[in-house]
């Protein structure tokens, strides 16, 4: 086993611990709601409180990883998010649930943008598509067990005893990250020969379309990552660990998803061509899955063809991921991967602000969420034609990099 290979399993291992925590209180919204009293909007809200807090901590988190080291802030990061899961089973109230997931988001908006140049850093540039889909699966794993142990723990226990025991395993990744990872190579100026000027990041009109599209791809993701376990139920299925037996295909939709499409993504690259109509394709694939679940809904279908759905658009879904972050190394220089990836996850993190509140909204007004499900399809449609524009607009050749400034320009 190489190196880099650990670095990839105690990365998925860390994510894992992320998602559980993260994806716990989808299966209980519903318990949550009737112990507080507030509407499918209020708990869209409720779910929401995480993300904006992780993404206001993106880029800052990642730029500061890139000034003074990535390995103590992924490790303190993991700690952050058990000891918030165990507040949030504490709440008595519905502000302080509020409160203690905005601090999950806190801890957990720090690890992205200093685990992704982690992989970057440690893993062979051939390949880099099989090295961030490997590494990225945790987070579709954490989700499949977060959300199917939520339902059982929550239907045996309690809502609150999901939050208690899901606070032991980030303690654990936390140890093993402390262990297992080096610090990357720092890249200064004594190891390169042209530096880019932080600016030029921020004026990179592939860079915005990339951010662009990342937000209709979070959209959608979390509009049924928050929602399917609710989605069963209205179509008739009534005891909550069944329902997230359902729902948890879509976390482990992830893993043949990202696997699949790295290999993929690599095998084109290795061939001379770019990686965003991979994303693009798996995009408009995957809202045509959204499509007919928003159909199974109105329908009522029976629970089986609406899990067959979920997992495929869960498949298509997380699969984009595996190019979309590949592509960012071969895109900007190695000395501010870290803001790089800070900055565009924290765009990309915009549409989860947005879809479980609004997705909520829609049931409370429709009392169905086949509307938010056929408004996440067309979210994710256009995405693709954003991905698309990216340059070489609607071609298959590589991705443009950041230019390096000429000798003796600007320093950033």
């Amino acid at each position: 086993m190489k190196y880099y290979h650990k670095i990839w399993l105690v990365m998925v291992f860390g994510w894992v611990t992320n998602y559980m925590v993260r994806s716990g209180l989808s299966p209980v919204l519903i318990p949550v709601m009737d112990e507080f009293g507030i509407s499918y909007g209020e708990a869209g809200i409720l779910a929401t409180a995480v993300f904006y807090s992780y993404t206001m901590m993106q880029l800052p988190a990642g730029h500061l990883g890139d000034r003074v080291g990535k390995k103590v802030i992924v490790v303190l990061a993991t700690l952050g998010w058990g000891i918030a899961s165990l507040l949030t089973g504490l709440a008595r109230t519905f502000a302080w649930l509020l409160a203690f997931r905005f601090m999950t988001g806190l801890a957990q908006g720090s690890f992205f943008s200093n685990d992704r140049p982690i992989i970057a850093a440690y893993t062979p540039r051939e390949k880099m598509g099989i090295g961030q889909g490997i590494s990225f699966t945790g987070l579709g794993i954490g989700m499949a067990f977060g959300v199917l142990l939520a339902g059982f723990i929550a239907q045996a226990l309690g809502w609150r005893w999901v939050f208690y025991l899901y606070t032991v395993p980030p303690i654990i990744a936390a140890v093993l990250l402390a262990r297992v990872v080096k610090e990357p190579p720092r890249v200064g100026p004594a190891t390169a020969q042209e530096r880019v000027p932080y600016r030029k990041l921020f004026q990179q009109r592939d860079i915005w379309l990339y951010c662009v599209g990342g937000i209709t791809a979070n959209y959608v993701l979390w509009v049924l990552g928050t929602w399917t376990p609710a989605m069963f139920q209205e179509i008739g299925v009534k005891e909550l660990a069944l329902a997230s037996t359902f729902s948890s295909l879509m976390g482990f939709a992830a893993v043949p998803g990202l696997l699949l499409a790295g290999f993929f993504s690599d095998w084109m690259v290795r061939r001379g061509k770019g990686r965003k109509a991979q994303i693009a394709g798996q995009m408009l694939l995957a809202g045509a899955c959204v499509a007919l679940i928003g159909l199974a809904i109105q329908e009522k279908a029976h629970p089986m063809l609406l899990a067959f759905l979920v997992f495929w658009a869960g498949f298509f879904f997380w699969g984009a991921w595996a190019p979309a972050y590949a592509m960012i190394p071969e895109m900007v220089p190695p000395q501010m991967l870290g803001t790089a990836f800070g900055l565009t996850n924290t765009i990309h993190f915009m549409g989860s602000l947005i879809a479980p509140w609004l997705t909520g909204f829609i049931k409370d007004v429709t009392t169905s969420f086949a509307g938010g499900a056929y408004l996440g399809a067309a979210v994710a449609i256009v995405g693709a034609f954003v991905f698309l524009a990216i340059r070489p607009s609607f071609g298959l050749g590589p991705e443009h990099r950041i230019a390096a400034a000429p000798s003796g320009a600007e320093r950033g």
